[in-house]
């Protein structure tokens, strides 16, 4: 577990979360964020839950930025960025509301591990190799993977 996510479960107490569904968007409401509001957490890993988020705007530092494309998912209904930068750990008292949405389309599943595969400049290489490796997953057994 790398360095944020441990201090953020230290000063926190967070508890870990029952279960998400991997490839999975979620609607969180959540106090990670500045303010604390809705975000939309894409699952990345099961076990343990692991997410990245989904921003109106890409991130103030530019860096391991995907932009995703009105439509790409029925939650995307305008241009937003996926954050490549950091991974958040919900704690189960925010995943008790959060709402489930769909799976990440085969399409954008790829384009994610291309990201990651064309090089992270923030997301440490572990949690980038996790990511990628669990997302791949996903296209094992589809005609386009």
């Amino acid at each position: 577990m790398g360095y944020r996510l441990k201090s953020l479960r230290k000063r926190s107490n967070l508890l870990p979360m029952a279960s998400c569904k991997l490839g999975h968007i979620y609607i969180v409401n959540t106090v990670l964020s500045k303010p604390p509001k809705e975000k939309y957490a894409l699952c990345v890993c099961v076990a343990p839950d692991y997410f990245v988020w989904i921003n109106t705007k890409p991130a103030p530092h530019g860096r391991d930025q995907l932009l995703l494309q009105n439509g790409c998912h029925e939650l995307v209904t305008h241009d937003s960025s996926l954050d490549l930068s950091k991974m958040f750990s919900h704690p189960d008292w925010e995943m008790k509301n959060a709402k489930e949405f769909a799976q990440i389309s085969k399409a954008l599943c790829k384009d994610i591990v291309g990201r990651i595969e064309a090089g992270l400049d923030v997301l440490p290489p572990r949690h980038a190799a996790l990511i990628a490796e669990n997302l791949r997953s996903l296209l094992k057994g589809s005609d386009e993977a």
